[in-house]
C-alpha cells in the first residue's frame, strides 16, 4: 500500500513538472511576442518623430534633436531585438550596482515612454 502511495506521488510530481514546463513555455512565448511588439513600436515611434519634425519645418536644430531622439529609440529597439532576457537582466544588474540613482531615473522615464507608446492613440 505504501508503495502504491509512492507511485501515485511520483506520478503527481511528474504531472506537476510537465505542467510547469508547459506554463514556462507559454509565458516565454507571450514575453517574446510582447518584446517583438515593443521593438516594432520603438521603430515606429522613431519614424514618426523624424516625419513630424520634417513636416513641422521647425528648423535644422529641431530636426537634429528629433533625429537624436529617434536614434536613441532605434538603439533601444536593436538592443531588445538582439539580447536575451538573461542578457538584459545581467546588464541591468551591473548598471544598477554601478549607479543606482541613475538606473532608477532611467527606469522611471523608460516606463513612462513605454507606457505612452503601448497605450497608443486613444481614438483607435
Amino acid at each position: 500500500m505504501a508503495e502504491n502511495g509512492h507511485k501515485h506521488a511520483d506520478e503527481l510530481r511528474e504531472d506537476a513538472n510537465r505542467e510547469l514546463r508547459e506554463f514556462g513555455r507559454e509565458v516565454r512565448h507571450k514575453a517574446d511576442d510582447a518584446k517583438k511588439e515593443v521593438v516594432a513600436r520603438l521603430f515606429d515611434a522613431a519614424d514618426t518623430i523624424r516625419r513630424e519634425a520634417r513636416e513641422a519645418k521647425a528648423g535644422d536644430d529641431a530636426e537634429k534633436a528629433a533625429d537624436n531622439v529617434a536614434k536613441g529609440l532605434e538603439k533601444a529597439a536593436h538592443y531588445l531585438k538582439r539580447h536575451s532576457y538573461e542578457d538584459m537582466g545581467d546588464d541591468v544588474e551591473r548598471a544598477v550596482k554601478r549607479r543606482p540613482m541613475r538606473a532608477l531615473s532611467i527606469a522611471l522615464v523608460a516606463g513612462i515612454v513605454i507606457g505612452l507608446i503601448l497605450r497608443g492613440n486613444p481614438r483607435d
